[in-house]
């Protein structure tokens, strides 16, 4: 992962300076990292981050020395860069234009909402969703792909699910990170603070020409696919499933019906089409709440963070599979 200065910090590493300050003694946590007093857990990757910040001289780093695993929503802006914990929504949405490595995942876009050198915690609300004892107890049954047991397995009643590669998306693009704090009495001059603020973030897009942001509003889960071979695999027809371009999810609006709503989703597409409009009232309720919304986000790493805005903007989480491993 690239760091700022990281040349300067690779001399101070070094310990070439027989004037200069132990590494051990510069903080408790750079002690801990570099006398071997590692305990592995949710607090590592924080030790780790403040032992390279702690050896990085450069003044503005005075501002990042209250990082803790307490706060595991947070992030970071220095020198025109941002730093994000892959436990943060800000982080899991980015993740696909980044590089991940101990926890962290950076360097990210800016934000021009924060200075230089700034820490920002992210405020995230836990998903609607939730599972129950009788949705794991019925998981493979639900989710098998071939359908009930059976003596017979009809070729009929089976299809092969492709991605479609020949159409790829290629007008999406993120504009800004932006975030913004949740109290509207705060002003710039309380950033000198010991306390870092909390924000509200939000990631823009440019689509086609036109600007859609997306608030991060839950904290949702991104479940890498079981890698498997040999496919793509059938599937039994009765998987009810609805496959969609990466452009066309900003028309569908509470998927699942969590929200209680009875519109029509319409999706329109980039390229100028338009899906047929869904009924929800002329659904059957079940089939609706077990249907899976498939996102094709093939192509540019901002096509799945666009995906991943929508499923935290909407609050669900999702399955991330790469076709090249994952059918």
């Amino acid at each position: 992962m690239k760091w700022p200065g990281l040349g300067k910090v690779d001399e101070v590493l070094k310990e070439r300076d027989p004037e200069s300050k132990p590494l051990e003694d510069r903080s408790s946590d750079t002690m801990s990292y570099f006398t071997g007093m590692v305990l592995p857990g949710v607090t590592l990757p924080w030790l780790v981050m403040n032992s390279l910040i702690d050896c990085d001289d450069h003044a503005a780093t005075d501002n990042l020395a209250v990082l803790t695993h307490m706060h595991p929503n947070s992030g970071f802006q220095y020198k025109g860069t941002t730093y994000w914990s892959s436990t943060s929504i800000v982080g899991k949405v980015l993740a696909p234009t980044c590089q991940e490595i101990s926890g962290w995942i950076g360097p990210a876009r800016p934000a021009p909402d924060l200075s230089r050198a700034e820490i920002a915690r992210i405020r995230q609300r836990q998903p609607k969703q939730h599972l129950a004892v009788s949705d794991v107890e019925s998981m493979t049954i639900r989710s098998d792909p071939l359908g009930p047991p059976s003596d017979t397995y009809p070729i009929s009643e089976y299809h092969l699910l492709r991605a479609d590669t020949d159409f790829i998306v290629n007008t999406v693009r993120i504009e800004k990170l932006a975030l913004k704090p949740i109290s509207s009495a705060i002003i710039p001059d309380n950033r000198d603070t010991d306390k870092p603020l909390t924000y509200d973030a939000a990631v823009q897009f440019a689509i086609d020409g036109r600007s859609w942001p997306l608030r991060l509003s839950y904290d949702v889960s991104f479940v890498s696919a079981y890698p498997c071979s040999h496919g793509p695999h059938p599937l039994f027809f009765d998987y009810v499933h609805k496959v969609v371009k990466v452009d066309e999810i900003l028309g569908i609006k509470d998927w699942g019906g969590m929200y209680g709503t009875t519109n029509s989703i319409r999706a329109t597409s980039s390229n100028g089409g338009t899906s047929p409009a869904v009924d929800r009232t002329a659904e059957d309720e079940d089939d609706q709440k077990e249907k899976v919304l498939v996102i094709e986000a093939l192509g540019v790493g901002d096509n799945e963070v666009l995906a991943r805005a929508w499923c935290s903007h909407w609050g669900l989480s999702a399955i991330v599979a790469d076709i090249e491993i994952t059918w």
